[in-house]
């Protein structure tokens, strides 16, 4: 029996050879087609490789070890070592620049070289405010938010105001100011102006959007963070943290209102609160005009979707209908109203600063006796303001 078993194990063994010697030539062709593309590709990423400087190569290894949320890391650089000494600073800055969100998540590094001949070893050694764990994390809630917030058929700038809508409504401003992260910013609905604008980077990008994270300052001194956003090929500035009531109020409570004040904002719009001195796309398009001229010339359909989102937005209070300047315009404004008998009426107000004066002199204006009741809020950054007013015959 021993001998029959093993003798069967032999047969078995032997029937499973004969099988693969039959099917050997189709796998055979196979395997070769398999291993002459993984050829033919290692041999392009060598040639590649080949083809970068000894600096690009530095730049690439380390975009890789931060990008890997390392504590340590080494990359080898082949050169001039003095040369490396004095560039290693702007190399490290290069391979950051690859990445917003690994940049902003770091939190510090220190750097040594250690060089025989003209092979150098930089050793890093980096700490994060967000784990690689963590940002995963973020990716895959983001992903289900997306899958909730962005709708079928939504173009690129719906995509953007839903972000940025989701954002400011479930996000708070951290007076405490020790929340960084977007992970943060998910798990405990609190962060300061580096974690709305990761998370927005994060969420844009993977709604497909191109996006960035730029720094600088604001008018009280502080240094600040915000993002930017690429549609139809022309960048603009979106400030998530100042379009946030809470960051804008000092921690008052949020009324239940989106705030567009710092939405697609150009170059000019944006720095007569911010400033910045680093190197960034110019913005230098008004996305008021973009959503005019797309709400009346939007091909397949789309004037529509963008007249509606130019409303959503408060942009159509640009327009002349809806747009009143001086004393002059103002009475006849109020005349066509109590000669219509409308009772309330709404408009923006372009010298916001003399409304309250203004509006008596245009009462007082008018053909027969009135009264009124006004209020009004900021519009923008320009002056402007909105107004909602009560007229009554007297």
């Amino acid at each position: 029996m021993p001998r029959r078993k093993r003798g069967g194990i032999r047969w078995t063994a032997l029937a499973v050879l004969i099988a693969a010697a039959f099917a050997w030539s189709e796998r055979d062709a196979i395997r070769e087609h398999v291993l002459a593309a993984r050829a033919e590709g290692e041999e392009a990423a060598a040639d590649g490789v080949r083809g970068m400087s000894a600096e690009e190569r530095l730049i690439r290894d380390l975009a890789a070890g931060f990008a890997s949320r390392e504590s340590r890391f080494d990359a080898v650089y082949e050169g001039d070592r003095d040369k490396l000494a004095k560039e290693l600073p702007d190399r490290i800055r290069e391979a950051l620049a690859q990445d917003d969100y690994v940049r902003y998540s770091l939190a510090s590094y220190v750097y040594t070289i250690r060089s025989i001949g003209d092979r150098s070893t930089i050793h890093i050694e980096a700490r994060y405010r967000e784990t690689k764990e963590q940002s995963e994390a973020v990716t895959a809630e983001v992903r289900q938010i997306l899958g909730r917030i962005i709708e079928p058929g939504m173009n690129d700038h719906e995509r953007v105001k839903a972000i940025h809508d989701w954002v400011v409504s479930n996000v708070d401003y951290d007076t405490g100011l020790k929340r960084y992260t977007a992970y943060e910013a998910l798990k405990e609905g609190l962060a300061v102006c580096q974690g709305y604008s990761l998370l927005g980077y994060r969420m844009l990008t993977e709604a497909g959007i191109t996006a960035r994270i730029a720094e600088g300052e604001v008018n009280t001194g502080e240094q600040h963070a915000w993002n930017m956003v690429m549609l139809d090929g022309r960048w603009y500035h979106l400030d998530l943290t100042w379009d946030d009531p809470v960051a804008r109020d000092g921690g008052a409570s949020k009324d239940g209102r989106i705030r567009y004040t710092y939405y697609l904002r150009t170059d000019e719009q944006l720095r007569k609160d911010h400033s910045w001195t680093l190197a960034y796309p110019a913005a230098d398009t008004d996305y008021a005009d973009t959503v005019r001229r797309l709400a009346k010339s939007g091909g397949s359909g789309q004037q529509a979707v963008f007249a509606e989102l130019q409303r959503q937005l408060g942009l159509h209070w640009l327009e002349p209908e809806y747009t009143v300047n001086g004393v002059r315009q103002l009475t006849a404004r109020l005349e066509q109203a109590l000669q219509a008998k409308a009772g309330a009426l709404q408009f923006r107000y372009e010298q916001g600063e003399r409304l309250a004066e203004d509006l008596k002199a245009a009462v007082n204006g008018l053909s027969r006796p009135a009264g009124y009741k006004a209020t009004y809020e900021p519009y923008g950054t320009d002056g402007s303001v909105l107004v909602t007013l009560e007229l009554t015959a007297g």
